[in-house]
């Protein structure tokens, strides 16, 4: 009886390589420069010349400046094959701004000086990697909108030691980074609500609160005006006190409430409005059209609501 099974296709040339990955020869390309092809020709010359008048110094400088081309084609071959790239990490940034793509490079036991790295052919990294050691790189990438940024291929080329001889792999890893909405200034108006569930719509004012409720250790974007500058001059540390209440006011961003026609301009003011009230540590929630993010503070707090506004109508939920 004949086996019916389908057989197994092999992955193509274009599909996305996982990490790790070694660079081996099958996937190393090589070509001569621009200087390469002009040495070549020189040598070419020179040999003509050698024959025309049988020069034995011709031969022999001909031949020399040849084997030494040779060999450095070899090391730059060798330079490039049997490198690993172990991992590659990214942290959100905003519409706009430069992506940062860090690479954890490792060389087992050869140094390798001059490898050139670039995503989509710009912005160029130049790094040596040590022998032994895992060596970071980081590569950028111009990011142009809100969402989940997928770069192109990445291109690790060298030229090492003399220039003749370009040799290059490129990789298609599966990239990504998250890109939040480019912020838009403006005035502080939000839609507000109150801790015992009133609601109203007006201007972000964070309600002072009465009932002091003790201190606590001093954390980077606490308000200055509440630490406990008495306890600090006694030597005691840095404390801020902190207050409750029903009188303490919860902010509440809302889609809806942002007066624009434009969907891609009220993102980029609630991301205005995240940030100024993540640098005063008001405690603020979010609403759009497909969640709802309870209200909270912190910068975890802050980059979840910044990464909902990033995939806003996006459907990418598993970034």
């Amino acid at each position: 009886m004949k086996n019916t099974a389908a057989p197994k296709k092999k992955p193509g040339r274009r599909s996305p390589v996982s990490l790790p990955v070694t660079i081996t020869r099958h996937r190393t390309y090589m070509l001569p420069t621009r200087h390469g092809m002009l040495f070549f020709l020189a040598l070419l010359a020179m040999l003509v010349g050698s024959i025309n008048y049988n020069n034995n110094l011709g031969f022999l400088l001909v031949f020399l400046l040849g084997a030494m081309s040779l060999v450095s084609m070899l090391h730059t071959h060798r330079n490039l094959v049997g490198l690993r790239v172990l991992s590659v990490s990214a942290k959100p940034v905003f519409a706009g701004e430069a992506a940062m793509f860090d690479f954890q490079i490792y060389s087992e036991n050869v140094l390798r000086p001059a490898l050139v790295f670039s995503i989509e052919k710009t912005h160029r990294t130049t790094e040596d990697v040590a022998a032994g050691a895992v060596t970071r790189i980081p590569v950028r990438a111009t990011t142009r909108q809100r969402g989940v940024f997928s770069p192109g291929p990445v291109t690790v080329h060298t030229r090492f030691p003399l220039g003749l001889f370009y040799t290059w792999s490129t990789l298609r890893m599966e990239l990504s980074c998250v890109v939040y909405p480019e912020p838009l200034a403006g005035p502080f108006q939000v839609h507000e609500s109150t801790a015992d569930g009133a609601e109203a719509e007006g201007p972000g004012i964070l309600h002072g609160a009465d009932d002091f409720m003790g201190m606590k250790t001093y954390q980077p974007g606490d308000p200055i005006r509440r630490i406990s500058w008495k306890t600090f001059s006694r030597g005691q540390g840095l404390f801020t006190k902190e207050f409750g209440g029903r009188g303490q006011t919860i902010l509440i961003f809302d889609y809806d409430a942002v007066k624009s026609d434009d969907a891609e301009k009220k993102l980029s003011r609630l991301c205005d409005l995240i940030i100024k009230a993540a640098r005063t540590n008001i405690e603020y929630g979010l609403r759009l059209p497909e969640t709802f993010i309870p209200p909270g503070r912190g910068e975890q707090h802050k980059h979840r609501c910044l990464k909902a506004l990033a995939l806003s109508g996006k459907g990418d939920k598993g970034i």
